[in-house]
C-alpha cells in the first residue's frame, strides 16, 4: 500500500471526529459540519463498494474525491474556529496541512517519476531506430536479407522525398517491409506483417499490398507502386508519399566491439498444461559472461504476450560456468550457466524447490529486439541499454505445444 492510498484512506475517516462538535453547536454551524460528515460518510461508503462490489483497475476518481475532501475539511475547521472550538478546529487543520502537504509531494514525485518514463520512452525509440544502422552486419540481421534476393520486390532503402508523415522505407529481398515516420527526436517504424508484400494482380511486379504493424495499434494497410527511375510511391489512409532510393544511414566507421553475442538459447519443460520455458541471451567478454533470462511456467500451444525478461548482468565465474542470482515474487533465484561442452546448461534454483538441470539449444522460444540488438561496444553500453530497454517490457512468442 502506498503513502497516497494511506493519506487517502484517513480523509475517507477524517469526518467521525465532527460529529461530537456537530451535535454540540446550533444553526448554520451544525448544518455546515453535518454536510461535510455526510460528505465524507458517502465518500467512505463509496469506497467500499468499489474495493468489494467492482473492480477498477486506474483509480481516477481518487484524484477528484481527495481534493475535494481536503477542501470540506478545511471548511469545517473554519467553522469550528468561528464557533469557539478552537482546539478541535486547530487539530482538524493541522490533520488537513499534513495531508494537503504529503499528497503534494506525492504529487510532485509521481510528476518526476512520469517525466522519468517519459524520457526513457524517448531514448528506448532512439535505441532502437540507432541499433539498426550501428553498422553493416547489424543492419542486414535487423532488416535483411538484401543480397542475392530473387524476388521482384523493391528492394533497398528509400527516404521520403518531400514533407510526409513518414520519413524512409526499408524493403528487404522477401517483401519484408519498415515503415518509419518522426516520433519525438527520433524514427519509429512499422514492422513487417502478416506475409509482407503481396504482389498486386493487376499490376505484378510494379505494385504490392501490404498490412504493417506498429508496436501498438492498429496494422496500417499501404499500397507501394514502382516509378519512373528509382522512386517508389506509397499510399496509406488515401495519402500518397513519393520515396526515393538512397543508401542507408550506416555508421562509417563503427566502434570496434568487446562483446560477442552467442545468441539466444532455450529449452522448454513440460508440466502438465504449461511448458516451463527456460530461455537465456548470453554475451560474452574475455572471460565474463553477461545475461537476460526468461524463466516462466506458461500455457502450452498459446500466444504469450506479456512476458517479462530477468536482468541477470555479469556472472560470477566458478571453474567454467558462472552463477546468477536475483529475486523475483519475494522468492531468490539462482542460475548456473557451463559453457564447457557443446551446448549450455543450466542449472537453475529457486527458494523451496529442488535444483533443475536443462541442457539449451540455439532454439529459442521468445525473438526480442529490445534485447538481441544490445550494443556490443563495452560493458558500460550494454548496461546502459537495459537500463533503458527493460523498463516496463514485456517479450511475446509463441509457446511450443507439449
Amino acid at each position: 500500500m502506498t503513502a497516497a492510498f494511506l493519506l487517502y484512506y484517513t480523509l475517507l475517516v477524517l469526518w467521525l471526529p465532527l460529529i461530537w462538535p456537530m451535535l454540540r453547536l446550533r444553526r448554520g454551524a451544525r448544518l455546515v459540519l453535518a454536510a461535510v460528515a455526510a460528505a465524507g460518510l458517502a465518500a467512505a461508503l463509496y469506497e467500499i463498494w468499489m474495493t468489494f462490489g467492482t473492480a477498477a483497475e486506474i483509480r481516477l476518481d481518487i484524484l477528484l474525491i481527495g481534493p475535494a475532501l481536503l477542501a470540506l475539511y478545511a471548511l469545517a475547521a473554519v467553522v469550528l474556529f468561528a464557533a469557539g472550538w478552537r482546539r478541535t478546529a486547530a487539530g482538524l487543520g493541522f490533520v488537513v496541512l499534513l495531508i494537503g502537504g504529503s499528497a503534494a509531494y506525492e504529487w510532485i514525485l509521481l510528476g518526476r517519476e512520469s517525466e522519468r518514463l517519459t524520457e526513457v520512452f524517448h531514448a528506448r525509440n532512439r535505441f532502437l531506430f540507432e541499433a539498426g544502422f550501428r553498422d553493416r552486419e547489424t543492419y542486414e540481421q535487423r532488416f535483411g536479407p538484401f543480397a542475392g534476393a530473387a524476388g521482384p520486390h523493391p528492394t533497398g532503402h528509400w527516404l521520403a522525398d518531400g514533407p510526409s508523415r513518414f520519413s524512409r522505407l526499408i524493403v528487404n529481398g522477401e517483401g519484408g517491409a519498415w515503415l518509419f515516420f518522426p516520433c519525438g527526436e527520433t524514427e519509429c517504424a512499422y514492422d513487417p506483417g502478416g506475409t509482407g508484400l503481396e504482389p498486386a494482380d493487376a499490376a505484378p511486379g510494379a505494385q504490392w499490398h501490404a498490412s504493417l504493424a506498429p508496436r501498438a495499434g492498429m496494422p496500417l494497410k499501404v499500397t507501394i507502386a514502382r516509378e519512373d527511375g528509382d522512386r517508389l510511391t506509397l499510399r496509406a489512409n488515401d495519402r500518397s508519399t513519393l520515396f526515393a532510393k538512397a543508401p542507408p544511414p550506416i555508421d562509417p566507421a563503427p566502434a570496434r566491439p568487446s562483446l560477442v553475442y552467442l545468441g539466444p538459447f532455450a529449452q522448454v519443460v513440460c508440466q502438465g498444461p504449461y511448458a516451463k520455458v527456460r530461455q537465456v541471451w548470453l554475451w560474452r567478454e574475455g572471460g565474463r559472461l553477461y545475461a537476460v533470462g526468461i524463466f516462466a511456467p506458461l500455457v502450452a500451444g498459446r500466444h504469450a504476450g506479456f512476458v517479462q525478461p530477468v536482468f541477470l548482468g555479469e556472472g560470477n565465474r566458478i571453474g567454467e560456468a558462472w552463477s546468477f542470482a536475483w529475486e523475483r515474487n519475494a522468492r531468490s533465484w539462482t542460475a548456473t550457466i557451463a559453457l564447457s561442452g557443446p551446448a549450455p546448461v543450466l542449472t537453475l534454483a529457486r527458494t523451496g524447490q529442488e535444483a533443475e538441470r536443462i541442457v539449451l539449444e540455439a532454439a529459442p522460444v521468445f525473438r526480442d529486439e529490445a534485447i538481441e540488438f544490445a550494443p556490443l561496444t563495452a560493458k558500460a553500453d550494454w548496461d546502459h541499454w537495459f537500463e533503458i530497454m527493460l523498463v516496463g517490457h514485456f517479450s511475446a512468442g509463441d509457446i511450443p505445444t507439449c
